[in-house]
């Protein structure tokens, strides 16, 4: 959490001191402008998002901020940086401050992701197990698997360790394997899986589709990560997307883009995106 704080601040400075984004409304009163990040995951479906809004609304400029992960996003809210943080989890207890809403739109598969080039069609997760404990170096047809990990107190380690006692030991395990590579953000694991012949990692299939990253997502147990079957629940392994904002800011063009996501429109753009959009529910 510290090293995501330490990098929310810094990008913060190193954005306003290049004069590439002024104080976000919520903080100066100024109207016309929204200022949004937080996990990676969501930051190209939002890219797409601000752009059909501002189709519709060109007095408001919508700037999506480069990825600061989660934690980043919520802490930035929170201290009034930005306007809405985005979040692949949710708000851990000592998040929760009065005011404070969070809001879920649309679940996504959370994948076990490979090149698109790459034959193989899946694992088992006794297999994925193995592969993350560092017993397993090779795809099914012999040729190198080479593993890319992400931090582990990173919300999709978080979520790959809740998947099975054996995977949170495997994942442990992973990070005292010399020479992995360790994406920071998720921007940085999908890059890395893209130009790592035989690279294998876990992402979301969201930032794979809003991207048009050059990965696919692999069976699990013999059930693919589409969209359908993560909505019907056959291919288990999702993660929920999150909105957090402020009830009491200022800013008067918030609650109408939070709102333009859950439009038909909104709406549209998320399953574009394999997403399942979620009914809208009143924010906490």
């Amino acid at each position: 959490m510290e090293n995501s704080i330490r990098f929310l601040s810094t990008l913060i400075c190193a954005l306003l001191l290049a004069g590439t984004v002024m104080l976000p409304p919520s903080a100066d009163g100024a109207q016309g402008k929204l200022v949004i990040t937080g996990t990676g995951s969501a930051i190209g479906v939002m890219r797409l998002m601000a752009k059909a809004y501002q189709e519709r609304h060109r007095d408001v400029a919508v700037e999506i901020l480069p990825s600061i992960g989660s934690t980043g996003g919520i802490k930035a809210v929170i201290d009034r940086k930005i306007d809405i943080g985005l979040s692949s989890r949710p708000l851990k207890p000592e998040e929760r401050i009065p005011g404070l809403v969070e809001e879920v739109y649309g679940r996504t598969g959370f994948i076990f992701g490979a090149q698109v080039t790459n034959p193989e069609k899946g694992f088992t997760l006794k297999e994925i197990e193995e592969v993350f404990a560092g017993k397993r170096t090779t795809w099914h047809d012999g040729k190198p698997l080479r593993l890319v990990l992400r931090p582990k107190s990173d919300a999709y380690s978080v979520y790959l360790a809740s998947i099975t006692p054996g995977l949170k030991a495997a994942n442990e395990k992973s990070h005292a394997i010399p020479g992995l590579f360790v994406g920071g953000t998720d921007q940085d694991a999908v890059a890395q899986i893209e130009k790592t012949q035989g690279a294998f990692g876990i992402t979301s299939a969201c930032i794979v589709a809003s991207e048009e990253r050059k990965i696919k997502g692999l069976a699990v147990n013999g059930v693919a990560p589409t969209v359908s079957n993560v909505s019907s629940g056959a291919y288990p392994y999702s993660m929920t997307m999150h909105t957090i904002y402020r009830k009491d800011t200022s800013n008067p063009s918030l609650k109408p883009f939070v709102d333009f996501i859950f439009s038909a429109q909104g709406q549209k753009i998320l399953t574009q995106t394999d997403h399942v959009p979620l009914k809208r529910t009143l924010g906490r």
